[in-house]
């Protein structure tokens, strides 16, 4: 199956993706900060489903800037989003977006559908999200489906920013936002690059170890299309760096390895092992900052 068939198949699979309409994107906060400015901004993912989102613009750099999309984590914290990859609240070994606009990339931050400024007024939490899964379900769609076309609206708004170099756009996540970092490089050729920190394994190892994980992560079809692994298909040859926790339980190690050892071969077939790296760490589901620096290395040397 060439590559526009099997990523149709994989569109499909997720819910299929609706028509493009009008972003209509305002800023609506703008905050100066040491390096950069800080913009709170607003755009359309659909005409009945707006996206809020950071903006982190250097200042100390002329544009056009290399842009990276970095995808908050999970973690059950509900209300903290976007912000904890800013620096503004959260756990400080999630502010890559901070850290990445601080070496000169202008970077945006988009809250996923159910967190920080994405939240229901009447479900809380895991309620809602089960409420947005079940409800995709029945309709014939899926979270999943949300997530990504969210992701490729964000991608959109950067490539509408003037001070966006449209060919040097990458992307990258913890957790959550590790596990949308790699479904958005399948999804969406323009991401030329991308990090996956504690994000992927195999779904079929969640079962095999008794994992529960979010809700999105469940797509019918999904281990005949080849598992997560089947993605790689999708995304090399483009640099891919994949950083997992020897000790993570939420993503258990031969899952793990089966998405590293289908990359290595795939990779190798394109003649670009380069491409491709994988770290293993002796911790669990962390991002620490050896780790976010190998991270940064590795943008730097493809984004």
């Amino acid at each position: 199956m060439d590559r526009h068939a099997l990523r149709q198949k994989w569109i499909n699979m997720i819910g299929g993706l609706p028509k493009k309409t009008p972003l209509d994107a305002r800023i609506v906060e703008q905050v100066h900060e040491p390096h950069y400015i800080r913009q709170k901004v607003w755009y359309w993912s659909e005409p009945n489903e707006g996206i809020s989102a950071y903006v982190l613009v250097p200042t100390y750099r002329e544009p056009p800037y290399p842009a990276v999309v970095c995808l908050h984590q999970h973690n059950s914290t509900f209300h903290i989003g976007k912000s904890e990859p800013v620096g503004l609240s959260g756990d400080p070994d999630m502010a890559y977006a901070h850290e990445l606009a601080k070496r000169g990339y202008m970077t945006i931050v988009p809250d996923f559908k159910g967190f920080e400024d994405r939240r229901d007024g009447v479900l809380e939490g895991s309620r809602f999200e089960t409420y947005l899964a079940t409800q995709a379900f029945v309709q014939g769609t899926t979270l999943q489906r949300r997530h990504v076309w969210d992701m490729i609206r964000t991608v959109d708004y950067l490539l509408e920013r003037p001070e966006v170099d449209v060919n040097r756009i990458g992307c990258i996540g913890h957790s959550l936002g590790g596990q949308e970092a790699y479904f958005l490089m399948a999804s969406d050729e323009r991401v030329k690059a991308g990090v996956v920190n504690c994000g992927i394994a195999n779904v079929q190892s969640f079962f095999d170890y008794k994992v529960v994980h979010n809700p999105s992560w469940y797509i019918p079809g999904f281990l005949d299309f080849g598992d997560t692994a089947g993605l790689i298909e999708l995304i090399a040859p483009r640099p891919l760096y994949m950083i997992s926790g020897l000790r993570d339980p939420l993503f258990p190690i031969p899952g793990v390895q089966a998405i590293v050892n289908h990359a290595n071969d795939l990779y190798r077939t394109y003649g670009k092992e380069a491409s491709f790296r994988a770290t293993l760490f002796d911790e669990g589901h962390r991002f620490p900052q050896e780790n976010r620096m190998k991270a940064y290395a590795w943008i730097e040397q493809w984004v």
